[in-house]
């Protein structure tokens, strides 16, 4: 399998014959594997629809290895799992490796189908000597090749442990006798151009590739999502851990067998009586064939099983206009009337920062007054005009941090949590400071990521404490009743890592990162559980906090703050749609000249911008020669695609940063057997015409494409356009187009 691309070397220049950009193979037939039974595998059943038989039969040879003694079951056909299976997971419990005492420890295994796509095994060690009981809750997937589990640790004795440390949620071996294995993986959402950047590491003999998300924000530095590929097969290993995991890919021979780990980067604790401990959870996805088909699986699988319920309906990324909360109330009921009166689509109007306390926003998260003088009669005017017209409110909140002369600052000191002065980062906002650091430095990203103070003295309230907890959870769902909010949009500014090691006891090295995640998780799940309609908004000083257990809770609105720039908009969809379908950037305002930034930046949902001006009041606004109707154009063309981002996604072009490329890719709903296009030509290309090759499509069948900008439409076949391609033109610099194709009957 070659999964190399053509690169934009391939495009020809004015006049010379059509190049072609393709990014994987050309699909074999009609029996490419899609997300849909195969038939060449033979059909699995209906509630199986998402994976073949051998991969089905992969997942559930995993499932079967949580438990001792070892089964000796039928191993499927595939070459990914060793001969031998043990338990995917390790700890070091008293200086003993886990594969030294489990098998001295009494074992118990409890099974139980949850409905018709899940079944939930329980397999519980049991330490005879000092009580400490081992609890994998594993849920084995019925209608995917998945199995994810979490791993509780609880001490039933009657004296403190022995320490219990390098706790591994995931340590197995896979095996690649075919091909060094290869991992797949994508830079975090760190504030830069490089944000979500597609990566590859060929494991040879002895290779070694070791990744943190870094300063405790799960998708910081990189992703917490892998595709792990041998020849032909492979698996999608994803993590569910809202602070600092740590993984590592491990191939130390020439031999076939290489091991992957997962889990908290550290842990090093005893348990008190009566105490029981969670780790991050984990997820392995297996996938025969080409590696994109891994990503699609995750996607759907994203789809169907981590998507949060919004009034018992799965949450749909919405289409937002983000606003910023330094602007007087009077001109946003103005902005809601006329994109009302003028029909612009929207679900959400967003309210950002700066709508609270004394001054600049940055320095006010802990005191959460309204500023009267903006907002006279608070939000209730601008909740009730959106509801009253079937829109909904979305408001800015950095919950988490507290400023240094916020009341919280004072009133719940007890409650709070400081960094120690060595381990102070800062990014600086006065513009004087020696710690500024421009984004052009080397120094940028990895300062991003572990920045804990955006002004000095500013300390991190502590989610792990009980008694915070309920007053946080009670508070803040009182403000989403007050101000009536559809949305809470949730920022978190700084970086907790140090905050939680810096209050562990040597003894106790990782309890507050649990206990605070754990926090965290139960605002959410009690904020919508009181608030069955509330939307949560996972900002993170953009997307930083994208991993397995947020997604099921929220959705990120801000994938990333590195905004206003259409190309960065392009590579950071390019990178992360290949893992999560479910995101937004905020887009430049919308222009009347052209739809090239509206399409740089669109995915699942759309972010857009009309009158504002970035962190400043909205200036005056002459609503009489604003372009509505050229906007409402645009948005309307976005609406009548944007189904399609929430299918299967293929890449047609390499991933570049050159503003002289064209970038491509193509959503596939297989189901339907209809799909889309996006193609966009950067202002600096001297390229007038390109030839894509399509993904999963019959070449035996027809297709019907048409050009959604000029309504042209072609019949092709789909052994012309997985073969030659589908043919583009565009002539403008910069230019885009939208090419929507449809299986004819």
């Amino acid at each position: 399998m070659n999964d190399s691309p053509l690169t934009r070397r391939n495009f020809m220049r004015h006049g010379a014959a059509i190049a072609a950009l393709t990014l994987v193979p050309e699909p074999a037939d009609s029996k490419t594997q899609s997300l849909t039974a195969n038939p060449g595998a033979g059909a699995p059943a209906a509630a199986r629809g998402y994976g073949t038989a051998l991969e089905m039969a992969t997942a559930d040879a995993w499932g079967q290895s949580f438990r001792l003694p070892i089964a000796k079951s039928s191993k499927p056909a595939g070459t990914l799992l060793p001969e031998v299976l043990h338990p995917p997971f390790s700890f070091i419990y008293g200086d003993r490796i886990s594969s030294e005492i489990l098998a001295s420890w009494t074992c118990e295994v409890k099974d139980i189908d949850l409905d018709a796509t899940k079944h939930q095994r329980e397999v519980t060690y049991r330490d005879p000597a000092t009580g400490l009981v081992v609890r994998c809750m594993a849920t084995i997937f019925k209608d995917f090749p998945a199995v994810e589990w979490v791993l509780y640790f609880k001490n039933t004795g009657s004296a403190d442990t022995p320490i219990l440390k390098d706790i591994q949620a995931l340590d197995a071996a896979l095996s690649s006798p075919g091909a060094d294995p290869t991992i797949h993986y994508s830079k975090g959402g760190s504030n830069s151009m490089d944000d979500f950047m597609p990566m590859t590491r060929v494991l040879g003999a002895r290779g070694q590739l070791s990744l943190q998300p870094g300063g405790g924000r799960s998708s910081s530095l990189f992703m917490p999502f892998f595709n792990i590929e041998t020849k032909d097969e492979g698996a999608i290993m994803a993590i569910g851990w809202t602070g600092e995991w740590a993984a590592t890919f491990d191939h130390p021979n020439a031999g076939p067998d290489f091991r992957m780990k997962a889990g908290m980067a550290l842990t090093h604790f005893t348990l008190h009586p009566g105490e029981e401990v969670r780790t991050p959870k984990i997820l392995m996805l297996f996938w025969q064939g080409e590696r994109i088909r891994g990503n699609n699986l995750l996607r759907q699988f994203i789809l169907t099983h981590h998507r949060p319920l919004i009034d018992g309906k799965p949450l749909e990324a919405p289409i937002t206009n983000p606003n910023w909360g330094g602007t007087p109330a009077s001109d946003h009921l103005e902005n809601i009337r006329q994109m009302i009166a003028h029909g612009l689509p929207f679900e959400y109007y967003w309210i950002d920062a700066e709508w609270f306390g004394q001054g600049l926003w940055w320095k006010n998260p802990g005191n959460w007054n309204v500023k009267k003088d903006l907002y006279p009669q608070g939000f209730k005017p601008i909740s009730d005009l959106l509801h009253s017209t079937g829109h909904k409110f979305l408001l800015w909140f950095e919950p988490e941090r507290v400023c240094e002369g916020t009341p919280w600052y004072t009133e719940h000191a007890d409650w709070l949590l400081s960094v120690p002065a060595d381990k102070e980062v800062y990014r600086g906002f006065e513009g004087k400071d020696a710690w500024d650091i421009p984004r052009s430095d080397p120094a940028w990203v990895p300062n991003e990521s572990g920045r804990n103070q955006f002004r000095k003295n500013d300390k991190l309230f502590n989610l792990a404490d009980p008694q915070a907890r309920r007053y946080f959870i009670d508070f803040f769902s009182a403000k989403v009743d007050e101000f009536a909010i559809d949305c809470f949009r949730n920022d978190s500014n700084i970086a907790p890592l140090e905050f939680w090691r810096a209050a562990d006891a040597p003894d106790r090295q990782g309890i507050t990162e649990i206990r605070w995640i754990e926090g965290l998780y139960e605002f959410w799940d009690e904020l919508r559980r009181r608030h069955p309609n509330l939307m949560i908004d996972d900002c993170a000083s953009g997307g930083r906090r994208i991993d397995l257990e947020t997604l099921g809770r929220s959705i990120a609105l801000s994938r990333t703050d590195f905004v206003g720039n259409t190309l960065a908009d392009q590579c950071h969809s390019y990178g992360l749609l290949q893992w999560i379908p479910l995101n937004t950037i905020f887009t430049v305002n919308l222009s009347a000249e052209s739809d090239y930034p509206i399409r740089s930046s669109m995915t699942g949902g759309l972010s857009y911008g009309l009158f504002g001006v970035g962190e400043a009041a909205q200036p005056k606004i002459d609503y009489a020669k604003f372009p509505f109707v050229a906007v409402k154009k645009s948005l309307e063309k976005y609406r009548s695609v944007q189904k399609y981002f929430n299918g299967d996604f293929y890449p047609l072009t390499e991933y570049t940063q050159n503003d002289d490329a064209w970038m491509a890719y193509q959503f596939d709903l297989p189901a339907q057997g209809e799909g889309l296009v996006v193609v966009l030509k950067r202002p600096a290309s001297n390229f007038d015409q390109a030839l894509f090759p399509l993904k999963a499509l019959a070449k035996n069948a027809h297709y019907e494409i048409t050009n959604l900008d000029n309504a042209t439409t072609q019949i092709v076949s789909g052994a012309q356009l997985s073969g030659k391609g589908l043919e583009t033109r565009l002539l403008k610099q910069p230019d885009s187009v939208l090419l929507r194709y449809r299986k004819r009957t």
